[in-house]
């Protein structure tokens, strides 16, 4: 190892902390180098954090030499200054904010590491009233035993199942929140055993009256449906099934288990008869209780099939190993380069938004009810609880759900009813609803017909604090507002039947559920909802509204400008000049679907809520309707519109309301 003597020298424990400041945006193609500026601190300052090398050449000479941390660092300094010429080349002309390369080191934003700091020339934050602005990158520190982090492996040995049960354990200990006690066990768990029970597990049931605690599975099945139980062969799984019979990740779950010293365990795929309509209807209909109640929930959540395992093969991060004393103990440290993108910004670090189980339907609410979740990321390792949120390789986050009320799992913003410490007013937790609906639409189905049966757990617990009525993904108090759903240029139609036109989950794809405050134009008059079998939140056979609202004529406007947008033009004649703003469900902006199908289409739009900022002139939300045959009566979604009172020329909505319905 070699370092020089400003790398030798290096302080780990007693750096000071990172500046406050924004993230103003990304460099380049770097993950690692971020600007960052605060508008808010223009005081000035004599340091940034501890100095290290004071340019680039004195950098260059000390990696020249041989310093290791050094050639990390300039590594990332020559890929910064590549993006900058190729930058000035495609703009033809100079940066503005270029680094001066003299060089601070901080703390880490959260948990275990360094920061490398430069300023910039044009707002360095040694100016006096300028806005301070730097060039981040960020390096960890683990291996020591003072520090929490160590860098991520790509095995599942004893030494790693025990390390991450101990952050279990240290969780049981330290927050008195989080500790549970035994809980009634589903009606299927697997009995895991111990290590002295080597390959072999067993199918147990149980009467609904045992207690006792479970870990739970989280993760895609992928195209593998081995080793599911049926009617026919769950008497040989009560005897046994060998653990070499199992995909990789159940083997490395169960691993994990026996390490967490909990003996049962709950996999849907092996819990539930995957041959029984009736006990797959009962069972996933209680996946909200059955995850909220487990002791942890267990997540392959970079694997896109049960075939993968727990722990992705990962690239070794290129680290330098650095001295470090502690009270009267010394070692080393190793450290390497890490993305500070989830830092700079939690609530990425909390979704998990391009990992394979983020993308998928039923393992949305697993994520939202569980308690305590072990992530397997495909960088690392996570584990997160109601206090806190840790990484394997030194990030640790105090209180953050708190901070981001749409990560809060339910049982923590419904069950127990607080935000801050207070209760929860209805109209925040329908819009919460409205939140968790629009980033749901984002997850996928292998089976299109579970769009409402893999999000009913949360329903139900939200139906319980509402006290209302579903309707389809609706509410029946806030029904007009609900209806007011806006689909994007993405969503698709569904072969078979699962839902009213008028229901976000008749179509499949990225929607946005309106948070905003809404004043209903229409008014309910009836409704009718047929389920799909005994759960009142899953499957939907069929389904009407009767509703009186305006309902006003239109007729697509041919103004082709709105097309870039992936929206049409609506006038309520051709000879309005005004112009509604639209946009069909799942006929997109191409027009797929034959021109004269679309021209022969009968549009209405019927206005059902008033979307206004300012009193000075009404902004509407449209359901954009057609008949569904001849009579005129019934009608169904198609698409929505937005437009302000003028944009329906001279007509008096007033006069315009009509009672029809929509199916």
């Amino acid at each position: 190892m070699t370092l020089c003597e400003l790398c030798r020298s290096i302080p780990l424990g007693d750096l000071p902390p990172f500046p406050n400041g924004k993230i103003h945006f990304r460099l380049g193609r770097h993950e690692i180098l971020f600007e960052i500026n605060n508008e808010d601190d223009r005081s000035p300052r004599d340091a940034l954090g501890v100095p290290h090398h004071p340019n680039l050449d004195s950098l260059r000479e000390a990696s020249a030499a041989g310093c290791e941390l050094c050639y990390i660092i300039e590594t990332q300094v020559n890929g910064l200054i590549s993006d900058i010429e190729i930058q000035e080349m495609i703009w033809h002309k100079s940066v503005s904010s270029k680094p001066h390369f003299d060089l601070w080191l901080t703390r880490r934003l959260e948990g275990d590491g360094f920061i490398v700091l430069t300023p910039d020339n044009t707002n360095s934050w040694l100016a006096p009233s300028a806005t301070a602005r730097h060039t981040v990158l960020v390096l960890a520190d683990p291996l020591a035993t003072v520090f929490r982090g160590r860098l991520p492996r790509d095995t599942l040995d004893t030494a790693a199942c025990h390390r991450f049960a101990s952050w279990i354990v240290d969780c049981n200990n330290q927050h008195p929140s989080c500790a549970t006690a035994p809980k009634p066990l589903p009606t299927r768990l697997i009995d895991v055993g111990s290590e002295a029970s080597g390959d072999l597990v067993k199918l147990v049931e149980f009467n609904g009256e045992t207690r006792g605690h479970y870990v739970t599975l989280s993760y895609c099945w992928g195209g593998d449906s081995t080793s599911a139980t049926t009617r026919s062969n769950v008497k040989s799984k009560k005897e046994g099934i060998c653990l070499r019979d199992l995909p990789q990740t159940f083997q490395d779950t169960i691993r994990m288990t026996r390490a967490l010293d909990i003996q049962y365990l709950w996999i849907d795929r092996l819990c539930i008869y995957q041959d029984d309509s009736e006990d797959w209807e009962r069972e996933s209909s209680n996946m909200g209780s059955i995850y909220a109640n487990a002791y942890l929930c267990i997540s392959a959540t970079w694997a896109a099939s049960s075939t993968e395992g727990l722990v992705p093969p990962r690239n070794a991060r290129p680290s330098v190993r650095l001295p470090h004393a502690s009270n009267n103990s010394r070692g080393y440290i190793e450290a390497c380069l890490l993305p500070v993108f989830p830092e700079m910004y939690k609530r990425d670090l909390l979704e998990f938004k391009d990992e394979a189980l983020s993308q998928r339907g039923w393992t949305f609410q697993e994520r939202l009810f569980s308690r305590r979740n072990l992530l397997f990321v495909r960088d690392k390792v996570y584990f997160g609880c109601g206090t806190s949120f840790i990484s394997e390789d030194g990030i640790e986050l105090i209180d953050v759900l708190k901070a981001d009320h749409t990560n809060q799992p339910p049982h923590r913003l419904i069950t127990d009813q607080r935000i801050d410490d207070g209760p929860v007013p209805p109209e925040n937790v329908r819009a919460h609803w409205h939140e968790l609906v629009t980033l749901y639409s984002l997850c996928k189905l292998t089976y299109p017909a579970d769009k409402l049966p893999a999000i009913s757990g949360i329903a139900q617990e939200y139906g319980k604090v509402l006290g209302d009525t579903y309707v389809a993904g609706l509410w029946e108090g806030s029904l007009v507002q609900g209806l007011s759903w806006q689909s994007s240029e993405e969503c698709t139609a569904v072969s078979e039947y699962r839902a009213p036109s008028w229901s976000w989950a008749s179509v499949d794809g990225p929607l946005c559920m309106c948070s905003v405050t809404t004043e209903p134009i229409a008014s309910v008059m009836g409704l009718h909802i047929e389920v799909d079998g005994k759960n009142p939140y899953g499957r939907v056979k069929s389904g009407w509204i009767k509703i009186e609202a305006p309902l006003v004529p239109l007729v697509l406007s041919g103004d082709n400008s709105l097309l870039m947008f992936g929206c049409i033009g609506l006038k309520t004649s051709d000879e309005e000049e005004n112009c509604l703003t639209g946009r069909f469900d799942t006929i997109n902006s191409q027009f797929d679907d034959p021109a004269e199908t679309i021209r022969a289409m009968k549009l209405f739009g019927l206005v059902i809520t008033d979307f206004s900022l300012t009193p000075e002139e009404p902004f509407y939300f449209s359901l954009l309707v057609t008949p569904t045959g001849d009579d005129l009566g019934v009608l169904k979604r198609v698409g929505w519109t937005l437009g302000r009172e003028s944009d329906y020329g001279p007509l008096d909505l007033r006069a315009l309301r009509s009672i029809v319905t929509l199916v």
